[in-house]
């Protein structure tokens, strides 16, 4: 029987742009040709990648009725993932992300990004209600206690659900962008409903506040330096790197790293976080990384299942 995923968070329309410099990037002329569209963020990709490494997921999205946000939709279930709790209303919030792969004069390869909303310079989200009660129904209404949810935005009615199926069994995943500033309670309350944090070192640089839990497995990504993990209170633990010379994208190989975890310790039946050894938490990771590493040779966050 499959293992199940709820997620709710990052879902974006991506638009994967790359230059082309005839007359070599010194110049600074070039033609731009768009390669990709499709549903990402990073728990639209998760999804996705799960859905593909043997896992029945349910993305929970609040999309618009724009042509991207129903595509977005169509997207989810051309990767295998069952809809039923993605919904297209006037009111809804799609967000179009901009990705333009670019060369620089001295030749480095880097990316800029723009985030809109259709008809809009501005962005506009919509995650489950946390006041009008839609988050604490959307739980009561589940005919099945998912082995995992996963997300990423740390709105209320998202830590609402994650508290919810945390107490009826469910592993819950948190992986937050940052931190916001002047909300380093409202953080920590999402971590306190969480089992694994998953956050990068760039982004969160101090982990002290990983001290006041002894329950959780943390993970802090550090980039080139791989990353590392502490499990219920225990000693940091680091995960080397596996480089990859033939370098295409590495946009997604973050979500490559969580949804490769989360398949593997699914599969080996250790989403337990409160059994599981830091020897299969390294074992889990290593392979994570693995798959993560491959990922960046190809275009788009999930090229590698296409290709």
């Amino acid at each position: 029987m499959k293992r199940t995923v709820i997620g709710s968070g990052a879902y974006y329309f991506d638009t994967i742009v790359v230059r082309d410099y005839p007359y070599g990037p010194e110049k600074k002329k070039f033609i731009e040709k768009t390669v990709l569209e499709e549903v990402g963020g990073t728990c639209g990709n998760v999804m996705c990648m799960l859905s593909y490494l043997g896992l029945k997921t349910y993305p929970l999205a609040i999309l618009d009725q724009s042509e991207q946000g129903y595509q977005m939709k169509s997207d989810l279930e051309r990767y295998g993932a069952d809809t039923r709790f993605v919904r297209n209303e006037k009111d809804g919030g799609t967000c179009l992300l901009r990705c333009t792969h670019k060369t620089t004069p001295e030749g480095e390869h880097v990316m800029s990004f723009r985030m809109t909303s259709p008809g809009s310079r501005f962005p506009r989200k919509k995650q489950p209600g946390a006041r009008n009660g839609e988050a604490a129904s959307f739980v009561d209404g589940l005919d099945f206690v998912p082995d995992v949810f996963f997300f990423d935005d740390p709105a209320a009615g998202n830590m609402i659900i994650a508290e919810e199926l945390r107490k009826k069994g469910t592993m819950v995943y948190f992986e937050p962008e940052g931190i916001q500033d002047g909300k380093l309670g409202a953080f920590l309350k999402r971590v306190q409903v969480s089992d694994v944090v998953k956050f990068s070192g760039e982004k969160i640089s101090d982990s002290s506040f990983t001290d006041e839990f002894s329950d959780k497995l943390f993970i802090q990504t550090l980039g080139s330096k791989g990353m590392r993990f502490r499990l219920r209170g225990g000693k940091w633990n680091n995960i080397a790197p596996i480089q990859n010379d033939n370098v295409v994208d590495w946009e997604g190989a973050g979500d490559w790293t969580s949804s490769a975890f989360i398949a593997y310790i699914c599969d080996k039946g250790w989403n337990d976080i409160s059994k599981i050894s830091e020897s299969q938490v390294r074992e889990s990771l290593e392979n994570a990384t693995g798959v993560a590493s491959r990922s960046v040779s190809f275009m788009g966050s999930k090229g590698m299942i296409w290709e």
